[in-house]
C-alpha cells in the first residue's frame, strides 16, 4: 500500500500536519484502492471502483492499444495484458491527486519470451462521485512499449 510520509522537526510536532487536519483526499483513497485491486487481480473490487460507463485509453500501436468502453471491456483489457506477458511486476512510485482525479506514476518490469521491458508509465484517472469514469495510460517510451507487446 502506498504510504505518504512527511518529516518534521521537533519544534513542529506539536501542531497537526495538513494531512492530519484534512484527512486523506478522497481521490487518493480511490487511487490506492485501484492500485491494490489491480495488484490482486480483484475483479469485484475493480467493478466497485469504476463507473459502468468508464472509458480507458491505451495509446500506441500494440495489440493492447485502443479505447475500452465499460467495465467488462476494461477487465478484458487487463486479462489481455496478463496473456501477453510471461511475467509482469509493477511498482507504484508516486500518486498525485486533485479534486478531478489522480495520476499514478509507476514502473513495470515485464518478461515475454526472451524480451524484457523496464519502463515507467503515467496512469491518469478521472473520478466522479468516488468512481472512475476515465483512465488514460502514458508509457514514458511508447515505441519500446509497443515493440514489447507486439508480435514482431
Amino acid at each position: 500500500m502506498l504510504r505518504l510520509a512527511v518529516a518534521v522537526g521537533p519544534a513542529e510536532r506539536s501542531q497537526p500536519s495538513d494531512r492530519e487536519r484534512m484527512g486523506e483526499h478522497p481521490n487518493l483513497v480511490v487511487a490506492q484502492r485501484l492500485w491494490d485491486a489491480i495488484a490482486r487481480a480483484d475483479a469485484p473490487a475493480l467493478r466497485a471502483l469504476m463507473s459502468e460507463k468508464t472509458v480507458w485509453r491505451m495509446p500506441g500501436n500494440s495489440p493492447l492499444a485502443g479505447t475500452y468502453l465499460g467495465v467488462d471491456a476494461v477487465l478484458q483489457f487487463m486479462a489481455r495484458v496478463g496473456e501477453l506477458a510471461d511475467d509482469l511486476h509493477s511498482d507504484l512510485i508516486d500518486v498525485f491527486v486533485s479534486d478531478r482525479g489522480a495520476v499514478l506514476r509507476y514502473g513495470i518490469h515485464a518478461i515475454r519470451g526472451t524480451r524484457s521491458l523496464d519502463i515507467e508509465h503515467l496512469f491518469m484517472i478521472r473520478v466522479d462521485e468516488g468512481r472512475i469514469t476515465e483512465a488514460v495510460f502514458a508509457p514514458f517510451d511508447q515505441h519500446r512499449y509497443d515493440r514489447f507487446f507486439s508480435f514482431q
